[in-house]
């Protein structure tokens, strides 16, 4: 599994911004990014464009990623 980065724009306000999703393939983390990214800024998928990937990083096994609910 690796960590995805991903540029994103908010088309209505113009926000521009970045996001990132762990997965077993880009596609598959475009598709929750898009999904998690429209639910934060409040608004509907189309209103939102996930851009390019910035950055993957490989798991190496010996580390986690944690949710945003897990480390409060």
């Amino acid at each position: 599994m690796a960590r995805y980065l991903f540029a994103f724009e908010v088309k209505s306000t113009g926000k521009k911004g970045e996001f990132s999703w762990s997965a077993a393939t880009e596609e598959e983390a475009r598709v929750k990014v898009h999904e998690k990214i429209a639910d934060f800024e409040f608004t509907e998928l189309d209103d939102i464009t996930v851009g390019e990937v910035l950055e993957v990083k490989e798991g190496s096994g010996d580390s986690y990623f944690e949710c945003e609910g897990c480390s409060a």
